[in-house]
């Protein structure tokens, strides 16, 4: 695969593999290859066959005849054109979608894989990709940058990363993947997770061309499990990526007793994104079997190169006619392989390699006469695609749980297992409006942002060992408005809190009234102070930009101030405060900060406005905010 083809979509997929860690070597198993064709003797008028699924698992034959071969049609790679006449369902379905990879043969010998078509067609036209091309990406060894995931820990402590050189802040290595505001406007924890899907389907999108052009018979998604929001949601992310997603079946996590051990020739097979109470595979069509390894699909899935994704056997239901573009549906009837390379050609399959992955589990609590309360996943370790099953493994039993039009708040408590740096705990709720709650309500939540932020941070290779969550539901809208807030004593001695009344208005409730004692530092003596009331989940506490992956584990385990409360902000004047080398200083006195500059040479401090900061617990999501201002007598001592 080309340099130009192979970065379109570089760090998409988590290629973690070092070759001898995949333990073959390029010449073992690998016959003499007598039984490939020579693209040079491929003549218009020629006539042969294919093996693909129709139904089942068995692959059988169907008729080609060659139109021609275009010559450069990608980078050192040709295309043969074929028509598929004669078959029944061929005739009726034209380009079929997950017949991509099915091998074509002429006098008996293979000459590459079904791969290519036009959408809209109205002749059952195919292009081949050239067999040579397949097993140049089979035999390409993979990168030794790629590291395998099943044991990894910290490379070096956080101590010894800092004494190393500089390291550039996360938010500058990332900048395509991040956006937001915080205290410090440190965007390195602001991971978000459409913003990540837009960029990698634009490139995609590059890639493949115009819908005119001829394009990959795109990979269909096989979504099972999942509600209707869910698959809206799949869908709006992979469709750019030339993902199609499919409503279809497969969330068992038990194997078919009658399906086949290994990978044929012609047969269906499975990358699977996510399994177990949801699933999500896309379907294709097993091009060569040789030894422990194979290759497919004949066009890239993803791109990126090499790859860790399990794979599955398959079977196919049905093809499905389509005025734009038909398809298979399928399901996974027995997990075997990893996809380790996903090239222009091929993606290439290791059999006897195990996937790394990791489990989510959800458990439901404090709905009555819930049906299911309990769901698991297992998702791909892929430092887009996991982030993303992560978020609807979640948002799916919230939303198959809970789907009422009255009110509902929910609050969710989850733990991120990371290899070798213990757990993260977070935190995540909602209350609706009114309408079912939706699987979408995820994607912008603090685990899934931890997840990308920690899958796609700039220092080293992270392993997610399983993702737990605990949602807990009540039948109400647990909200109060701030209706209004006054001091009780308009002026207040030096040192001493000032009482506020907040008038609290609940959902649905009558209105509240609760005194709250907000503390003063002493050094306003005799002046006027303002003080910013706003709810909890709106305060980020101010954070150093991470500097290595403990690092920001650390950051991550104390993201903000409790949810359910109020937070009094009184801003410090003449002051600031100070983040440097994982270390916060909320207040430093005047010229301290400069001072810091100097002795910190080419490393520079991050400055933020100093503040004091004080939570106050409501035992209820607050909305609105409100700004009040007391008066300090002078100090007379």
């Amino acid at each position: 695969m080309s340099s130009s083809s192979g970065n379109v979509l570089t760090g998409l997929l988590g290629g973690v593999i070092l070759s001898a860690a995949l333990g073959y070597s390029v010449a073992e198993a690998v016959p003499t290859r007598s039984d490939l064709f020579p693209l040079k003797d491929v003549k218009p008028g020629m006539k042969g066959y294919g093996l693909t699924v129709m139904s089942g698992t068995k692959p059988e034959k169907f008729d080609v005849e060659i139109i021609s071969v275009l010559k450069g049609f990608r980078p050192n790679q040709d295309l043969i054109l074929i028509k598929t006449p004669n078959h029944p369902r061929l005739e009726i379905a034209h380009t079929v979608a997950g017949m991509s990879g099915s091998p074509i043969y002429l006098e008996g010998k293979m000459i590459g894989a079904y791969a290519y078509g036009w959408t809209f067609g109205a002749e059952p036209i195919a292009g081949v990709t050239p067999i040579q091309n397949m097993i140049e990406d089979q035999d390409k060894p993979l990168p030794p940058l790629f590291q395998p995931r099943t044991n990894l820990g910290p490379a070096k402590s956080s101590e010894s990363k800092r004494d190393a050189a500089p390291v550039r802040p996360l938010a500058r290595m990332m900048p395509n993947l991040l956006e937001g505001e915080d205290p410090m406007a440190n965007k390195a924890f602001a991971y978000n997770l459409k913003d990540h899907a837009k960029v990698l389907g634009t490139r995609a999108a590059k890639e493949r061309g115009t819908s005119s052009t001829l394009a990959p018979a795109a990979t269909p998604i096989m979504i099972g499990g999942m509600t209707s929001s869910a698959l809206s949601e799949m869908e709006a992310m992979l469709a750019p990526m030339g993902l199609e997603t499919l409503q279809a079946g497969g969330s068992s996590q038990s194997v078919a007793s009658d399906a086949p051990t290994a990978f044929v020739d012609g047969g269906a097979i499975g990358v699977q994104l996510v399994r177990g109470d949801i699933s999500a595979m896309g379907l294709g069509t097993v091009t060569r079997v040789e030894g422990d390894k194979l290759v497919a699909f004949g066009h890239p899935m993803m791109g990126g190169g090499a790859s860790d994704m399990p794979t599955a056997i398959a079977q196919v239901h049905w093809i499905l006619a389509s005025s734009n573009r038909s398809f298979k549906i399928g399901e996974a009837v027995r997990p075997i392989g990893t996809l380790v390379n996903d090239r222009q050609a091929s993606i290439v399959v290791d059999s006897k390699r195990t996937a790394s992955t990791f489990p989510v589990r959800v458990k439901i609590e404090g709905v009555e006469g819930a049906v299911k309360t309990e769901w698991n996943s297992v998702c791909a370790h892929d430092p887009f695609m996991a982030p993303m099953l992560a978020a609807i493994a979640l948002g799916n039993p919230l939303e198959t749980t809970t789907g009422e039009r009255g009110d509902v708040t929910w609050r969710t408590t989850t733990t991120i297992k990371v290899n070798g740096y213990g757990t993260i705990t977070l935190k995540d709720f909602g209350a609706n409006a009114g309408d079912p709650i939706g699987a979408d309500v995820y994607f912008r939540s603090r685990v899934v942002r931890a997840l990308g932020m920690l899958l796609n941070n700039p220092w080293e290779q992270v392993k997610i060992d399983g993702v737990d969550s605990t949602i807990k539901i009540s039948f109400g809208r647990d909200v109060s408005m701030i209706r209004g807030t006054q001091v009780v004593d308009a002026e207040i001695e030096p040192g001493e809190p000032v009482k506020v009344r907040l008038d609290l208005m609940p959902y649905l409730g009558k209105l509240e009234s609760r005194v709250i004692e907000v503390p003063i530092p002493r050094s306003f003596a005799g002046q006027e102070v303002d003080i910013d009331l706003s709810p909890g989940y709106e305060n980020e506490r101010p954070r150093a930009t991470p500097e290595s992956v403990a690092d920001l584990v650390a950051a991550l385990n104390n993201p903000a101030f409790p949810e359910e409360s109020i937070v009094s902000t009184i801003r410090i004047q003449g002051e600031s405060g100070v983040a440097f080398r994982g270390n916060v200083a909320t207040r430093l006195p005047p010229g301290a900060a400069d001072t810091l500059r100097v002795m910190a040479g080419s490393t520079t401090p991050e400055t933020f406005s100093s503040v004091e900061q004080q939570a106050f617990p409501m035992k209820r999501f607050i909305v609105g905010r409100d700004r009040i201002r007391v008066k300090v007598r002078p100090d007379i001592k």
